[in-house]
């Protein structure tokens, strides 16, 4: 017997529900669809076609539904499909509302548009129309998930466990929920329930790579590395050219100390690449620079080992830290979202910086011509940001010194953030585009505060450090005064770059009162910028906004109209953070007027 027409499209709309489209295509059959004629019939296989990729195909039957019916609602969303996966979200965006003016109450419209809005980073609307879609769809898994995906890119990790929960409480067999969700819980380091979840999405699917390879970072997280290093050659077996999966596992062996497949892994990566020139294809190259001269030379090694110690003793992991600036430049930062920079090493106040630690190694890189006249060798230094622990965010000595505004003392501010959420923001920024289902590339060490070491006579000594601390510090750094007074002038130039990722953490005593916190980056991946107007120009890099990390504002004892300045910062803060509903990223952002007496 026969199907009606609309007993055939409420059979396509539960096949639809199940993300099979092959079988809508299948099912529906040219002959099928001339002899109903039926627009809504020719959206739905238009529809199928678009979900396999056959773009061409599915605008022809598009038309064929227009043809028939030029208000079909379905038609037009089947349109706005393709275009989405064509990534011309405009496009699509046009398509879908087309289709909810046709039809006010068209939950799948509302749906696609609302994913559509969220690529744009228009999430308030998007909101809006995944709100709409719930009511009218309650029970469809697909709509929390993207909700959740949405929840995840504005860093509100609850809500978006939320969302997953639903689709999975919806469809026990959901991976790509139980997948995200462990990304939420890696990213809470509730590392456990991450694994759980993982091993959940891995039961449902062998052959799901992107678990295996979620689940090989969470293991690197839990310093678990040959677990990670299993996973992470399952996932490559599954695709020979899953390239994170590479980047990943080259940096396993690298920790293992396997320096020839590390080399190899970050090889295949770039082979793989489809991003030029992007963060972690420049990272890539440096790491195997780095591996080459290992590889070749063991005084590179060794020296290279020693400054790693070196870092690991001076790590600083508090829960804030503090940067005292002008006030012109937090109003750029905070009412204008301009974003943090660090400027190159060689630009910063002290003319001294960076050279404490060379004058103790007794180094440098100056090489005599043959014609006897002396030159140094030009050496890219790295860009260095400056923080103190978050106790000293109101300092009398420190608002002489940094928070100055136009020369004047005690006339600047203090923002302090949170060091973690700076860093996990640093890194969305860096990790390349995709759609939230894959935990962050490892690169932690990359973004790393360290605590700075102070020189008294010829010793060094952390601030607040043990003695057996400083002691270890001063083995070590006396062990490099060795390994460096060994080399030759082009090993020399080779090491002094090496000797710059740690040659900004040290520091004349007379400074120790700053007890500073640094933030080193090479550089490597990020665009370098001039700042042409000062004299000599400056080179800079741009990291992250720091309004959505800011923990406490203190406003120097000298600002003016401080009480204007604190509302000001207050309502542009709230109200940029209640546009997304900020609820739970402890929105409350602490303003401080200091009344110390400053004269």
């Amino acid at each position: 017997m026969k199907l009606t027409e609309n007993e055939l499209l409420n059979q396509l709309e539960e096949l639809s529900k199940t993300k099979v489209f092959s079988d809508i295509d299948i099912l529906l059959t040219d002959q099928l669809l001339e002899e109903y004629n039926s627009a809504p019939l020719y959206a739905f296989k238009a529809r199928a076609k678009a979900r396999n990729g056959e773009i061409e195909q599915c605008l022809q039957y598009v038309y064929k539904a227009l043809s028939i019916d030029p208000s079909s609602p379905m038609a037009y969303l089947a349109r706005g499909n393709a275009m989405y996966f064509q990534n011309d979200f405009n496009k699509a965006l046009a398509d879908y509302t087309t289709a909810i003016q046709l039809d006010i109450s068209y939950p799948g419209a509302y749906y696609n548009r609302a994913i559509v809005y969220s690529k744009l980073e228009m999430f308030d609307k998007a909101f809006e129309d995944y709100d709409y879609a719930i009511k009218s769809d309650p029970k469809n898994s697909s709509i929390y998930y993207n909700r959740g995906l949405a929840w995840s890119k504005l860093k509100q990790y609850k809500k978006s466990l939320t969302d997953y929960s639903k689709a999975i409480n919806l469809d026990k067999k959901y991976q790509q929920a139980y997948n995200n969700r462990a990304i939420i819980y890696s990213n809470l380091k509730e590392y456990d329930k991450a694994i759980k979840d993982l091993n959940k999405a891995i039961e449902i699917d062998k052959n799901y790579k992107i678990a295996y390879s979620n689940r090989g970072k969470v293991f690197v997280k839990l310093g678990e590395y040959q677990k990670a290093l299993k996973d992470f050659n399952q996932a490559i077996n599954l695709d020979l050219k899953y390239r994170s999966a590479y980047y990943n596992r080259a940096g396993v062996y690298k920790h293992l100390g396997k320096k020839a497949e590390a080399l190899n892994d970050y090889k295949h990566y770039l082979n793989f690449n489809t991003i030029e020139g992007g963060f972690f294809a420049k990272s890539a190259l440096a790491e195997i620079k780095d591996l080459e001269e290992k590889i070749a030379n063991s005084w590179y090694e060794e020296i290279g080992n020693l400054i790693n110690k070196i870092k690991s003793l001076l790590l600083f992991n508090k829960e804030c830290i503090t940067h005292y600036t002008s006030l012109s430049a937090a109003k750029a930062m905070i009412l204008e979202s301009s974003v943090f920079r660090l400027s190159e090493g060689a630009f910063l106040n002290d003319t001294s910086e960076g050279r404490e630690l060379f004058k103790y190694l007794s180094f440098d890189n100056i090489v005599i011509n043959k014609d006897e006249t002396v030159a140094e060798a030009f050496i890219e230094r790295p860009f260095i940001g400056s923080f103190v622990a978050d106790s000293k965010h109101d300092d009398l000595t420190l608002w002489r010194m940094y928070g100055k505004e136009s020369d004047t003392e005690a006339k600047g501010c203090a923002l302090t953030i949170h060091r973690e959420k700076f860093i996990n923001s640093l890194n969305s920024v860096i990790n390349p585009k995709d759609d939230g289902s894959e935990v962050s590339f490892q690169n932690e060490e990359k973004f790393v505060f360290y605590k700075v070491a102070y020189k008294t006579k010829e010793r060094f000594f952390i601030p607040e450090e043990n003695n057996k601390n400083n002691k270890a510090l001063n083995d070590l750094v006396k062990l490099l005064k060795e390994k460096v007074n060994g080399l030759n002038s082009n090993q020399k130039v080779v090491v002094t770059k090496m000797l710059n990722d740690i040659a900004y953490l040290f520091k004349s005593a007379e400074y120790q009162y700053e007890q500073e916190v640094r933030l080193v980056v090479q550089g490597v991946g990020f665009k370098k910028k001039i700042e042409k107007e000062s004299i000599p120009p400056k080179v800079y890099i741009e990291l992250v906004e720091l309004v959505p990390v800011l923990s406490k504002i203190t406003l120097g004892p000298k600002v003016e109209k401080a009480n204007e300045w604190a509302a000001s910062f207050n309502y542009f803060i709230k109200d940029k953070r209640n546009t997304y509903s900020f609820s739970e990223v402890e929105d409350k952002v602490n303003i401080i007027i200091s009344n110390l007496p400053f004269k």
